[in-house]
């Protein structure tokens, strides 16, 4: 059965960078949940000999190629006479998808269109995969051995196309689930990383990628679950202090707080309201987060968190102890089990010889006791309001995961300054 694919994408406002190709992650997601593996993924501007070429190619490699895009009704849409020519096939008119065209569109126009006819020609011999959400029907041609589907190119009606038409005929019995796990690693380069861990995965199917603001993840795929575990123990003792887990930064983190029963809360002011954004596109993660306050203004951290004047007045807000009374004041007005506060210089002005763009000071609130650290982070404005978020969450999953002893230690314990 089918066993290795490739991806087409063609359209000009792909390879010009005004949209983004969304069809082809979501499509190559779908496919290694039925054991296909997706060997190349192409995005071609709408040049008719360009498109051909690449199917050309795909077929040459692949099983099964998956064209999106450049079904419309403009001469821009080249798809259909691309493949056809490829394949020396003729295109023939279909009354029947024409009919299903106009009557599509007199749903939203009230009118006919002529422009549409060229959306109702079909390549000789190919199935029609309808589609329910949009004009251009999709289409499957199948040859010795390989199969070729061509598909419209907005998400809404390609992944739906998909789903319903294209993915039950590819789950069969005979294709080889393989199982994936992905370990997710911060503060390292990728070729630090791999440095220390190339050995354990000479002989395995993996790929690496640095996830922004982060650090490296590992992607493995084995045929059966047993053959992972060695593998896994190895890697993660090579970095202990760096591990994240076998999820994304923000979702290992709502586990680990979910687990210990423990709320957490922000006091944000250069990163304005970041963390929480990244922490909240977890789902369920009202379970244990108990809010935020975002106080960019000092008059706010006064009002709201109650940072006395002085403090600001003689230490300036980005300071260690601002951070630590916004914790404080944090823990006050929400009793959560763990509160971060975040006060920097995210530039592109404000620096100083004392405190440079870029310079982050964190307070914490954990278990009674107020902590602080400082970093200084490289990059413009938004890289470094990142990096500090990425960092404020890195830092709270570190102390909930039975590390607390030694996270709390890096950050200093500062129980005299404020105790509570």
């Amino acid at each position: 059965m089918y066993k290795k694919a490739s991806i087409i994408a063609t359209g000009s406002e792909l390879t010009e960078g005004i949209i983004i190709d969304r069809n082809a992650n979501y499509i190559v997601q779908k496919l290694k949940e039925v054991g296909i593996e997706t060997l190349k993924i192409i995005e071609v501007k709408d040049d008719l000999e360009l498109i051909k070429n690449s199917i050309d190619d795909s077929l040459n490699i692949s099983d099964i190629i998956i064209l999106t895009g450049g079904l419309g009704p403009t001469k821009d849409d080249l798809t259909v006479r691309a493949v056809a020519e490829v394949l020396n096939l003729d295109i023939i008119f279909d009354e029947a998808v024409y009919k299903y065209i106009e009557q599509y569109y007199n749903k939203k126009v009230s009118k006919s269109l002529d422009i549409l006819k060229k959306q109702a020609y079909v390549i000789e011999g190919a199935k029609v995969i309808p589609n329910l959400r949009g004009s251009a029907p999709g289409q499957k041609i199948e040859l010795d051995k390989k199969v070729i589907y061509l598909l419209p190119g907005p998400f809404r009606e390609a992944s739906y196309m998909f789903d319903h038409f294209i993915l039950p005929e590819l789950k069969d019995g005979s294709s080889i689930k393989k199982y994936e796990y992905t370990l997710y690693f911060y503060g390292l380069t990728e070729a630090e990383f791999m440095e220390n861990i190339s050995k354990y995965v000479n002989n395995i199917d993996y790929s690496t990628k640095i996830e922004e603001y982060i650090g490296p993840s590992i992607r493995l795929r084995f045929d059966n679950k047993e053959e992972f575990d060695n593998v896994y123990e190895a890697i993660v003792k090579e970095f202990p202090d760096n591990y994240i887990g076998l999820n994304s930064l923000e979702v290992t983190l709502f586990q680990e707080l979910l687990k210990q029963n423990c709320k957490i809360s922000f006091a944000e002011s250069c990163t304005g309201g970041m963390i929480s954004d990244i922490f909240v596109s977890v789902p369920g993660v009202s379970q244990v987060f108990l809010g935020s306050v975002v106080t960019y203004s000092n008059e706010l951290k006064q009002k709201i968190l109650k940072v006395k004047e002085h403090t600001l007045e003689k230490f300036g807000a980005v300071s260690t102890e601002t951070v630590l009374e916004m914790a404080k004041g944090l823990y006050d007005l929400t009793g959560t089990d763990l509160c971060i506060s975040v006060s920097g210089i995210a530039g592109p002005e404000g620096g100083t010889n004392e405190k440079p763009v870029g310079t982050v000071h964190f307070g914490m609130s954990f278990q009674g006791r107020l902590f602080s650290i400082k970093k200084v982070f490289d990059g413009n404005r938004e890289d470094i309001r990142k990096r500090a978020s990425y960092y404020a969450l890195w830092s709270a999953l570190k102390v909930v995961r039975n590390q607390a002893d030694k996270s709390i230690k890096e950050w200093g314990n500062l129980s005299n300054y404020l105790s509570y």
